[in-house]
């Protein structure tokens, strides 16, 4: 028996030991990947726990779900009743759904909401060979829109009372029609009422042809009532009003150019004496001023020699005329006697006439030798006459007379001024009527007639006169390259002055009873004027329209609609961008 047992082996480390325990490689390798995915554990079960419960929560909307839906059975989710395409509930989506507005399911364009045989984007040859039976040549909109053909597919209603567009007058007086103004840039769609409307004729596929493209074929449609009043969407009425087709065009006035003169010397002279002043009413035949002329002097003596000599002739004849019985005178005397009376008497006539052409007046039954103080006063009205002094005056006067009524707008005479031959002096205009010259585009001169009435608004001014055209000038101006027309206007005020500058208004014509719609309402799509049609709270319909006169509030339409309709207002433009995007491409759409 060996001397150490058991607890004496060699092989088995003791106490005190300090011999290394040596593990083979591949162990210590296992021992430390252990130890390693001991520490990432946690790391990794945290990840996987918070995708889970972002999965839960993009599923359920981050949504708590109801106590229910944990410890019961979940309810039965019903499908949604959405389109997601055009954003409306899917059952009553009349882009989907094309026979809920009455359209043909086996003839109608998904891509482009339309029917198919009338989509100018998948059939662009409709673009040139037009629709036909679709279009109303007499009132120049498409036939399935000519309410005055077809008045049944009018679709009325009323307004919410919160959305109505309604116009007053200040200080609540009774509206009155603003006059309105058609422009050339609506000439393809504003018509007169009196004018026969042509369709338009299109040769190329890019032309724009409202013959031809399908806007008014789109409809509008939103979620809900709801949704169109968020989407700042308000209502109006179509109604019946006075309207006024008018041309704006500038304008100055002017007297009236036959009640209108000036007056001024027929001789040089020195003014003597001024009667009436400046401002003053005058009528025909009054004394303005007295001139000093020595010319009138001159011809007065002329007269009076004139006269003398005609007497003495005269006597000449009576004495041969009693001596030729006598046989004392011959008749060779007497008619060379009469002769010289002859030339007397012509010569008293160009003095006469001489005096009358200085704007003198002289009695026919003058006497043959006028005495000094009536040769003196001779010309000068009664009431000059008996004005002056008791003293014998110049021989020179001579009067200025009016020669029409009015006011005296012009006076440059004073007192002992020289004044010229033919220099005016005085104007004398009747103001009570003027003259106003309006310059109106070239263009727009074939619309203008004789009597038209024509308001006329001063700059500056509130106030507004009436008048009606006398005359157009046959000529264009050089410069503005304008037609001259001329209105007459009263003005028994006296209020309006002339050369005033303002804006005249001719109206070329008048509807008592006008259909009608806010401003607002009317959309220009690139070849034709639109409104939209309320069909359903939340369908509208697109209607091409023709108008008239427009004016502040309101726009005329000839063609498209009817009294009572409900169209989109504020916010129409939302409606327009929606149906462009169905004409991209399409040739229809606006050049904007």
């Amino acid at each position: 028996m060996s001397a150490r047992g058991n607890d004496g082996d060699l092989s088995a480390p003791q106490p005190g030991d300090h011999r290394v325990l040596m593990t083979p490689p591949r162990q210590r390798g296992l021992r430390r990947r252990l130890e390693r995915l001991a520490h990432t554990l946690p790391t990794v079960l945290v990840l996987i726990a918070l995708s889970g419960i972002g999965w839960w929560g993009h599923k359920n909307e981050w949504r708590a779900p109801k106590f229910a839906s944990v410890f019961g059975a979940p309810p039965a989710r019903e499908p949604e009743d959405w389109c997601l395409e055009h954003n409306v509930p899917e059952s009553r989506c009349i882009k989907c759904h094309p026979e809920l507005a009455g359209e043909a399911a086996a003839d109608w364009c998904k891509e482009h909401g339309v029917p198919e045989s009338r989509c100018t984007i998948c059939h662009p040859e409709i673009l040139t060979k037009g629709v036909a039976g679709d279009w109303c040549r007499e009132h120049g909109v498409p036939e399935s829109n000519c309410t005055i053909c077809h008045p049944e597919i009018a679709v009325k209603g009323k307004p919410p009372e919160s959305d109505g567009i309604e116009v007053l007058a200040p200080d609540g007086m009774t509206w009155q029609p603003v006059r309105s103004t058609a422009s050339e840039a609506d000439a393809c769609c504003v018509k007169d009422a009196t004018r026969t409307t042509k369709a338009p004729t299109s040769t190329t596929k890019s032309a724009k042809d409202p013959a031809t493209c399908q806007t008014h074929a789109l409809r509008v449609q939103f979620a809900s009532a709801e949704s169109v009043k968020k989407a700042g969407v308000q209502l109006g009425s179509v109604m019946d009003r006075p309207m006024e087709q008018t041309i704006i065009a500038n304008a100055e006035t002017q007297y009236d150019q036959t009640r209108y003169a000036e007056v001024a010397a027929r001789v040089p002279g020195v003014v003597w004496r001024v009667d009436k002043q400046l401002g003053q009413t005058v009528k025909k035949g009054d004394v303005l001023a007295l001139l000093d002329a020595a010319e009138v002097g001159r011809v007065k003596a002329e007269l009076l020699t004139a006269s003398a000599q005609r007497e003495l002739r005269n006597q000449t004849v009576r004495r041969i005329s009693e001596l030729l019985p006598q046989k004392i005178s011959t008749p060779a005397e007497l008619q060379e006697a009469q002769a010289a009376l002859r030339e007397a008497e012509i010569r008293v006539f160009n003095a006469r006439q001489a005096l009358i052409n200085l704007g003198l007046t002289v009695p026919s039954d003058m006497e043959a030798t006028p005495n000094e103080r009536e040769l003196l006063l001779l010309g000068l009205p009664d009431h000059v006459r008996s004005s002056l002094d008791g003293g014998v005056p110049s021989a020179n006067l001579v009067p200025l007379l009016s020669p029409l009524e009015g006011t005296l707008i012009r006076r440059d005479a004073v007192e002992g001024k020289v004044v010229q031959a033919s220099t005016p002096v005085f104007a004398v205009a009747d103001t009570r009527r003027i003259w106003l010259i309006i310059d109106v585009p070239q263009s727009q001169i074939g619309r203008i007639e004789a009597d038209q009435a024509v308001r006329f608004r001063p700059e500056r001014s509130d106030r507004t006169f009436q008048g009606t055209i006398t005359w157009m000038s046959t000529a264009v101006d050089d410069q503005t390259r304008t037609v001259k027309v001329r209105a007459e206007l009263d003005n028994e005020d006296g209020n309006l002055l002339a050369s005033t500058f303002g804006r005249a208004q001719i109206t070329i014509r008048e509807s008592p009873n006008a259909i009608a719609v806010p401003n607002e309402a009317i959309q220009w799509e690139g070849c034709c004027h639109i409104v939209f049609v309320r069909l359903t709270d939340d369908i509208f319909q697109t209607r091409k329209v023709q108008l008239g006169a427009r004016d502040t509030h309101y726009t005329e339409v000839l063609a498209g609609l009817l009294p009572g309709e409900v169209v989109a207002t504020a916010g129409s433009h939302v409606l327009k961008s929606e149906i462009l995007k169905s004409n991209l491409g399409a040739g229809c759409c606006a050049d904007e």
